[in-house]
């Protein structure tokens, strides 16, 4: 069970998704890559964790993980979503509404989202995502 975040979880999350049969559709035309930003939060996570991916022919081969978030803005990704680590953490849960916290602004996210918007009806690579990868969180206390 990785935690999330780390570079077990995202190797774990690329290894599910590249099996996902979806996402070589979802993949097909797509142009641009990724850049994620787990902003900190005392108490549940003390630094922030940022990843670059880019996607190859379909699929997730490649990622980088760097200690700030600034060196994004060097690679300048053609997609980029930044959020407190809470947020992030109720999106793989699954308990946060995406569109909600967009429209809040607990998340920001840049790039053409008319590309985002044409790949809405794979929502279920995501869905399958969360079952299939048990995660365990920073802040989950053992009871």
């Amino acid at each position: 069970m990785p935690r999330f975040p780390s570079r077990e979880w995202v190797e774990a999350a690329i290894g599910i998704l590249d099996e996902d049969p979806e996402l070589k559709l979802a993949g097909e035309g797509w142009e641009g890559d990724f850049g994620f930003v787990v902003d900190a939060e005392p108490g549940a996570l003390e630094i922030p964790f940022v990843v670059h991916v880019v996607p190859e022919n379909g699929r997730l081969r490649r990622f980088a993980l760097y200690d700030d978030p600034d060196e994004l803005d060097v690679i300048s990704p053609a997609y980029f979503a930044r959020a407190k680590y809470s947020v992030w953490k109720g999106l793989l849960t699954g308990t946060a509404d995406p569109i909600e916290l967009l429209l809040r602004r607990k998340i920001v996210v840049r790039g053409d989202l008319q590309q985002v918007a044409e790949r809405a009806r794979f929502k279920g690579i995501g869905h399958r995502l969360r079952e299939r990868l048990t995660t365990t969180f920073p802040d989950d206390r053992a009871g």
